[in-house]
């Protein structure tokens, strides 16, 4: 199964131009709504000037003639400058709503104006864009992954209706690759009992220097011995203390009734650790990984939950 995963932690894949648009390379053009009510009348007024022979009415129904036809001209060019250049998808999460980014390009000399993305089945499309001429932009197209593990991106809808509403150009962008979906974080927010590592609880830091008093200060801070010599009231500085290393394990959701809830639950403490910059790691049945922390550390970490077998574990 083909796949290019992210550096720092992003589950991401590119394709040229060729591979995004290999099974649809057309633009295609229809009349939208306004479009076709627009044609209705113009029909309409038609009718009127051939009944009643009125030249004005002729007249105003060719104009909106020619404004038709200038605007299919303009709304499929705006559309056809455009080209997919790439695809990045961040983090994504089961059943949490996420981004996919899309990359565009306009080689040409001629500027692209109101320019959208849309899943396939959906409705929700992104703000609108214009690209300059030899330019590029980006699109965030908001995506509810529904499973973990590989899976494929719905189809993507590039369109425009510039410059008249009168019709719809668009494209499709479809990408062959899979992205990495990572588990649902759900559960208990508390890290285990038992997932502190044997080298103990957080260790007082190491003295630094001294500094004034102030009012929030603990009076257990303060050095007595330094403040006689000083005449001033004096706390201790210490250094950062040291965060302890952290141990998951498939067994510690033994509590938890189904494999999934499990594995969102070990998802969810991979997240919180990693975020407040704990060293962790990580067992699950004969699979481990070993202590580290860092956003490979837990891309490896959270990769290894969303292609999790959970059977193999039961």
């Amino acid at each position: 199964m083909a796949s290019n995963e992210a550096v720092n932690g992003r589950s991401r894949f590119r394709k040229p131009l060729q591979s995004l648009f290999k099974k649809k390379k057309r633009t295609y053009i229809m009349p939208s709504r306004f479009g076709v009510a627009f044609g209705v009348m113009a029909l309409v007024l038609f009718f009127l000037a051939v009944g009643y022979a009125n030249n004005l009415i002729y007249i105003f129904v060719f104009f909106l003639i020619s404004v038709a036809l200038t605007g299919i001209l303009l709304t499929n060019k705006n559309m056809d400058v455009v080209r997919a250049d790439g695809i990045e998808a961040p983090d994504l999460f089961a059943n949490e709503e996420g981004s996919v980014r899309i990359d565009l390009e306009n080689p040409t000399d001629i500027p692209a104006w109101e320019v959208e993305a849309v899943f396939a089945k959906s409705r929700e499309t992104t703000p609108r864009i214009s690209l300059a001429p030899k330019s590029q932009e980006s699109l965030s197209l908001k995506f509810i992954p529904p499973i973990r593990g590989y899976i494929s991106l719905p189809r993507i809808t590039l369109q425009s209706a510039y410059p008249f509403g009168l019709l719809r150009a668009w494209k499709y962008a479809v990408a062959d690759e899979k992205i990495l979906v990572f588990p649902q974080r759900k559960g208990d927010v508390e890290f285990p009992v038992d997932s502190v590592s044997g080298e103990g609880a957080q260790q007082s830091g190491l003295f630094r220097d001294h500094r004034s008093f102030q009012s929030a200060d603990p009076l257990s801070r303060i050095d007595w011995r330094a403040s006689a010599r000083r005449q001033e009231l004096l706390v201790k500085n210490y250094e950062e203390p040291e965060k302890p290393a952290l141990h998951f394990s498939w067994d510690q959701t033994s509590y938890l009734e189904d494999a999934e809830s499990r594995i969102s639950q070990l998802c969810l403490w991979i997240d919180l650790a990693a975020k407040q910059g704990y060293a962790y790691s990580l067992t699950l049945g004969s699979q481990e990984i070993g202590k580290n922390s860092g956003t490979p550390h837990r891309h490896e970490c959270l990769k290894a939950l969303a292609l999790l077998q959970a059977k193999a574990l039961l």
